[in-house]
């Protein structure tokens, strides 16, 4: 059986194991233009170490590569540093870009004929009587018996007040840069020392984005304050929709606090795995009440109003003092202070991961039920993918240092002049950097190969989340499967680098063993 994998990160390497280890005689090319499979663009071996893992090593549970002893990633590291290392480690994502180029080259060892590589962008794709075809630099490759989409970021088109600063930009004289490539944006900054430098969005990415543009231009943390090294830029100011900046994660001497008891862990999964079915204001109501409990045993404090509040899109959300803000995260982490609804919230969440996939994976349910509950989880999104501790105390220490400036929200009413990006009456940036990652919405989706397969019918649009429709593990139908961001809504908490290794990728490679075994039975009948 001969099979495309079209998107080469972490849940491309993922389906590759995952398959080959059921069906080792498998065929499998592989497209992704990145020149480092595997790795893909978000763990890219040469990105700055200050680019950090969302995730402590401990929580890095990888599973080992199917049907293979393999090093675990906390082995791994621990070679790497020539130590063991500490528990609240987080490790710079460089360092999970190297195991997993390992893992592939374990992988290609094992299976030396198995996988081929082209390395370029596939612009269309088709099905005839023998299979499906790709388009790569004007050729067509094929035919494939299966097809399999599994692409980490697709290509977004720029939303309209990224595209009006872009033209700005380019006709004044300034400058628009993403987030990343790190290594990209740390060599520009060398030219944007004493400059104003303005932050479009204020989560992981722009936690990256101060550490790059402080600590990885010379500077120090020392004792908590930071010394300057006089590379910096002048003033760095990022700014959101509500000017918050994301709630670190709890520090291992902490964690405890935030366990869910038995029951409570029960009632919560049979309560998203009944909601599901139901209609989605039920559905927010009654996952609402399941988490109150826990997290008002956990908090000391009422769950019940801010819960209520959290769960309904339409209510408003009282503005808050980021700084203020910043500051109680940080002690919620360390234990110094006791946790808000909100962060108590969060954690039980982020305990519920993998259930949620589960629950996604093996439930039917209303397309707005679905969601509904994604809504949850992304309105949790501050606290469950919140930066690391270290992180977010640098970023206070660079507020009080004069160097980072918080509070500005994002307003429509930014002026545009021959001075820059006018942001308030006392902030004129020079430098504007794009840290907003692309919501996975076909309405942005700027890839020509999706583009194509939604116009021939081959891929449906999910009304209720602007994703694709799909089956279980990803199916599309006709031998075609998505994995990953777009198909969120059939999945959920598609991010996370457990997602890629997790059930929906499981779920596919048994589909194709199991296609795989047909065609040799329909094989062996016809000789």
């Amino acid at each position: 059986m001969h099979i495309a994998i079209v998107g080469f990160g972490p849940r491309g390497l993922a389906a590759a194991e995952c398959v080959l280890a059921r069906t080792p005689d498998l065929r499998i090319e592989i497209f992704d233009p990145c020149a480092v499979p595997a790795a893909g663009p978000n763990f890219m071996p040469d990105e700055p170490d200050e680019c950090l893992l969302n995730l402590p090593l401990r929580a890095v549970d990888l599973p080992p590569p199917a049907g293979a002893a393999g090093t675990s990633f906390h082995d791994f590291v621990a070679h790497d540093l020539g130590r063991s290392p500490d528990p609240d480690l987080y490790p710079p994502r460089n360092m999970l870009g190297r195991y997993l180029s390992a893992r592939l080259h374990r992988l290609r060892q094992r299976h030396p004929d198995a996988m081929t590589h082209h390395a370029g962008l596939v612009t269309d794709a088709w099905r005839d009587g023998q299979g499906w075809w790709l388009m790569l630099a004007d050729a067509p490759i094929g035919p494939f018996d299966a097809l399999l989409l599994a692409p980490g970021q697709p290509l977004s088109r720029a939303d309209d007040q990224l595209a009006l600063w872009q033209n700005f930009a380019v006709n004044q004289g300034f400058e628009v840069t993403p987030a990343y490539p790190g290594r990209t944006l740390t060599a520009a900054a060398t030219r944007w020392a004493g400059k104003t430098i303005a932050i479009r969005g204020l989560g992981l990415s722009t936690c990256d984005v101060v550490a790059m543009l402080s600590i990885g231009l010379g500077g120090k943390l020392v004792d908590g304050r930071y010394e300057r090294a006089g590379q910096e830029p002048r003033l760095i100011v990022p700014f959101s929709r509500d000017g918050l900046p994301p709630m670190p994660k709890p520090a291992l001497k902490t964690e405890l606090r935030y366990a869910l008891r038995p029951r409570e862990h029960a009632r919560l999964v049979a309560t998203i795995r009944d909601a599901i079915g139901g209609g989605p204001v039920q559905a927010r109501q009654t996952i609402a009440a399941a988490l109150a409990p826990p997290a008002t045993r956990i908090s000391g404090q009422d769950a019940d109003a801010w819960l209520a509040t959290e769960v309904d899109p339409e209510a408003d959300h009282p503005a808050k003092d980021p700084v203020a803000f910043l500051q109680d995260a940080i002690a919620m982490a360390e234990g110094r202070m006791a946790p808000s609804v909100e962060y108590a919230t969060g954690q039980i969440w982020k305990a519920l991961q993998s259930d949620l996939r589960v629950i996604f994976h093996e439930t039917d349910g209303d397309p707005d039920t679905r969601a509904a509950i994604i809504n949850i989880d992304q309105g949790l999104k501050r606290v469950t993918y919140g930066p690391p501790l270290v992180s977010a105390r640098l970023l206070l220490a660079l507020v009080r240092a004069g160097l980072v400036r918080l509070g500005l929200a994002d307003a429509p009413d930014i002026a545009l002049t021959d001075q820059g990006w006018v942001l308030d009456a006392d902030v004129t940036a020079q430098v504007m950097i794009d840290a907003v990652l692309p919501a996975p919405k076909l309405s942005q989706l700027d890839d020509p190969l999706i583009r194509s397969l939604l116009r021939k019918g081959h891929l449906r649009a999910d009304p209720a989340t602007d994703g694709i429709l799909l089956g279980r593990g990803g199916s599309a139908g006709q031998d075609l499967h998505v994995l990953g961001r777009l198909g969120e809504g059939s999945s959920i908490a598609t991010d996370s680098i457990h997602d890629c290794f997790g059930i929906t990728t499981r779920a596919w490679a048994e589909d194709i063993s199991a296609a795989a075994r047909q065609n040799a039975a329909q094989g062996r009948a016809h000789a």
